[in-house]
């Protein structure tokens, strides 16, 4: 869009263009441009489309006009195609078999030229799709109004992926809008053999994934024998061993106290050193 404090830089560039092909635009001129053009496109934008219309080899040739302006635009943006090759869409659409990828405007066209395109007129069908879709775009165009592109589906699913794919490609459709049509993408994983698995895997890991695959292999067998796995089996072995030290304890403190009661006692009294009678 255009806005108002960039009007002398319009007029401007105008001006520059003019001298180029040596003409004087006028403020008339000059208005009728903006009145056209300022819902349309930026300033910085006008700018490159007027650049490649002068470097155009045979529209560069004369003054462009707000129509080449558009043209161009639609071109940058992956925009509307001209009316002979919406035709090679539109004859494609006709085939009910091919998906096609059109805009709006094509399959409004479409819609106008079937009845002809029905009793087997071909020219006649062509001249009436140009015509309504010419219509079409100038009407949109005065609008400000971009191509919407969008699927003809066909029953081909074959063919439709290569179509859907190109679009995305293309820009004309994002794969959010069209990604359900897609096919998923392929995920290859390679397993490595066990050669390379040694190659890779530090010796420490190996150490340790052994010594676990032969613990586990201990705990199946005890298993089988139906004796109980080496875990539960140290924490047995734990536990009747703290029973068989609190057992000493027990009898070693019994042993203490049956010696302390068969020790006689002292009962021999002091003596002082004189006897009285």
């Amino acid at each position: 869009m255009l806005f108002d404090s960039e009007r002398q830089a319009f007029s401007d560039l105008l001006d520059e263009i003019g001298e180029h092909y040596g003409r004087v635009v006028s403020g008339a001129t000059k208005m009728t441009w903006w009145r056209l053009l300022a819902n349309q496109l930026d300033l910085e934008t006008l700018r490159q489309v007027l650049d490649r219309h002068l470097l155009d080899a045979e529209r560069g040739r004369f003054f462009p006009q707000p129509s080449d302006v558009l043209t161009l635009v639609e071109r940058l943006q992956g925009g509307r195609p001209g009316a002979d090759e919406a035709w090679a869409l539109a004859l494609e659409s006709f085939d009910e078999a091919v998906t096609v990828c059109v805009t709006d405007e094509i399959l409004m066209a479409v819609q106008a030229a079937a009845p002809v395109w029905a009793i087997g007129d071909g020219i006649g069908a062509r001249m009436a799709f140009k015509t309504a879709y010419e219509r079409l775009v100038a009407e949109h165009r005065v609008l400000g109004r971009r191509p919407q592109w969008q699927l003809s589906l066909g029953w081909d699913a074959a063919r439709r992926t290569a179509v859907v794919q190109r679009a995305v490609a293309s820009g004309r459709l994002s794969r959010d809008q069209v990604g359900h049509l897609l096919p998923p993408p392929e995920v290859s994983a390679q397993i490595p053999t066990s050669a390379e698995s040694c190659e890779t895997q530090p010796a420490l890991a190996l150490d340790r994934t052994n010594v676990r695959r032969q613990w586990l292999q201990r705990i199946h067998e005890a298993i089988q024998r139906g004796a109980p796995p080496p875990v539960a089996e140290r924490r047995e072995n734990r536990a009747a061993r703290e029973r068989e030290r609190f057992a000493q304890l027990k009898r070693d403190a019994l042993a203490k106290l049956e010696r302390r009661r068969n020790t006689p006692a002292d009962t021999t009294a002091p003596t002082n050193g004189s006897e009285t009678g």
